[in-house]
């Protein structure tokens, strides 16, 4: 097979972070830190070279501490706040993670759910990509269709996001051939039947095999 040829030494990597997205496990279940991840990807910032480490240290100096602790807590602070500007130094970043904690927070409330986890997966079993824009969480500055989709992905939903790297690799690798996002998405749901690999696992390999991490690591990198 093309796909398993082409990504061998990073399919087991790629399927522990499969794992971890389906059973709601990535960051270890903390739903603040999928936000804060994803906040952060959604600027192009290299993924295990900066993203991975400052999600680590927002765990480490501000959700251990017990400062930051739930989409509530982070809800409530300015983009402005020194504590965040420490990590990364982008008002972009922390608009967009306070925007989602607040939208996903409002969930939490109204629906009457136990844990934060709880209403982000809630959030994304229930949107759609093709409804992206009239989606609250479409309309918040900073969230475009790749950073509602990782969310998605993080959440636990089979599904994938058009980012560039991926988009690239599907494209000249796999045959994946589509004129927009929304249908590169749609192509990329026909292309993991075909092979019998979720879209998630797919989107992994892609990552880690372009990024070079070593396949044997496993999800080491993201340990906190």
């Amino acid at each position: 097979m093309i796909f398993e040829d082409r990504f061998g030494e990073v399919l087991t990597a790629a399927k522990e972070g499969e794992l971890r997205c389906l059973s709601g496990k990535r960051w270890g279940g903390n739903a603040v830190l999928i936000v804060v991840d994803s906040a952060l990807d959604s600027i192009g910032l290299k993924y295990f070279q900066i993203v991975v480490p400052r999600v680590k240290r927002f765990y480490h100096d501000l959700v251990e501490t017990g400062e930051i602790s739930s989409f509530n807590a982070l809800s409530t602070l300015s983009a402005e706040d020194a504590r965040l500007r420490r990590i990364m130094n982008n008002r972009r970043v922390w608009q967009t993670a306070i925007g989602i904690s607040r939208i996903l927070d409002g969930i939490k409330v109204s629906n009457d759910l136990d844990t934060d986890f709880d209403a982000l997966r809630y959030w994304a079993e229930r949107a759609s990509h093709r409804e992206w824009k009239k989606d609250e969480m479409g309309k918040l500055h900073g969230v475009g269709l790749i950073t509602f989709q990782y969310l998605r992905m993080q959440a636990g939903v089979d599904t994938s996001m058009p980012d560039k790297i991926i988009k690239r690799v599907a494209e000249c690798e796999l045959g994946v051939r589509a004129t927009d996002d929304l249908q590169f998405i749609d192509e990329m749901e026909r292309l993991s039947k075909a092979i019998g690999y979720s879209q998630i696992l797919i989107c992994w390999a892609i990552w880690l095999r372009e990024s070079g991490i070593d396949g044997r690591m496993g999800g080491e990198w993201e340990a906190l």
